[in-house]
């Protein structure tokens, strides 16, 4: 979905997008606004269901389901594995986050992801990543090349002042 708000916002199509931080090529300006924790997910009667917190490197043995390339949370997860040396056996692709969950509730794999509420009511079991620390930035995005309405900038400003 990054990629997609990052083409909208370079189309001009909107004036900001909130997504994982674009690539330097873009010549976006990107403000961090809240950070996600990354958690593992794994179907209740996985192997690692009993535990609360694992290191990465422990979930090598099992098939995960990752985001697409495409994705803003790939090149998160792919650091991750690349910063402990590892390449995971990745089962299955998908964009959305909750088709994510819901591949992980059946029982398709084990995958990391951002924390969110959904996981709660889901058939499935939220662990702790001890190692490498890991969360992801949701930024506010914009082009300071292009004009940018008062009322966007009022919104801008406002979310700025928040510090959520």
């Amino acid at each position: 979905m990054t990629q997609t708000l990052l083409d909208g916002l370079a189309a001009r199509e909107f004036d900001l997008a909130f997504c994982s931080k674009p690539p330097e090529r873009m010549n976006l300006a990107a403000v961090a606004v809240q950070r996600q924790e990354l958690v593992l997910i794994v179907p209740q009667e996985h192997p690692l269901a009993g535990r609360t917190g694992v290191d990465l490197a422990e979930t090598l043995p099992y098939p995960q389901i990752f985001f697409e390339k495409s994705s803003g949370m790939r090149p998160v997860v792919d650091q991750m594995f690349e910063s402990i040396g590892a390449s995971p056996q990745i089962a299955y692709e998908t964009e959305e986050d909750q088709v994510i969950a819901g591949l992980v509730a059946r029982g398709f794999g084990i995958a990391v992801v951002p924390y969110m509420e959904l996981l709660l009511k889901l058939d499935l079991k939220i662990l702790k990543i001890r190692s490498p620390v890991c969360e992801r930035g949701l930024f506010m995005v914009h082009d300071d090349n292009v004009f940018m309405p008062p009322a966007v900038r009022r919104f801008r400003q406002f979310v700025l002042d928040k510090n959520f």
